[in-house]
């Protein structure tokens, strides 16, 4: 099974968030937190607009495990190719210039799919989900 029917919600402690698959831009760098709400402002200002549309679907799921290919068919509009692992990693490159100017890590997590079972999955943590949301109201 893919995995992209199950619904998996992981807690702000569960110990998963430290075996996720990011590797540049997910280390060196502290996690979000209350005190960044103008970073995280500027962060959404300088989004791609379909990684905004991705990182915002991600936010209002905060702590679910989303599977790739929901957030091309949903998130993103789809339609799913066959190849939603590849558009979700060319829609996360559209985060590069709010990342590098953020001086914080990545604001979600993501995990490769178990060998053969095809597609990741995207997470964010529900604390750097609460920084972006009240960003996001304070912008409004």
């Amino acid at each position: 099974m893919s995995g992209a029917g199950m619904t998996e919600y992981l807690s702000e402690v569960d110990p998963r968030w430290t075996e996720h698959s990011g590797a540049e831009g997910h280390y060196g760098a502290p996690e979000w937190g209350p005190e960044d709400l103008e970073r995280a402002t500027r962060f959404l200002a300088e989004l791609a607009p379909q990684a905004r549309q991705m990182l915002e679907y991600l936010l209002r799921n905060p702590g679910r495990k989303v599977h790739c290919t929901e957030l091309v068919d949903v998130a993103l509009g789809g339609p799913n190719e066959g190849a939603p692992a590849q558009r979700v990693a060319g829609v996360v490159r559209g985060m590069n210039k709010g990342h590098s100017n953020s001086g914080r890590r990545l604001p979600f997590y993501w995990w490769e799919a178990p060998e053969g079972s095809g597609g990741a999955t995207y997470a964010v943590r529900p604390s750097v989900a609460a920084v972006f949301l009240a960003a996001q109201l304070g912008a409004a």
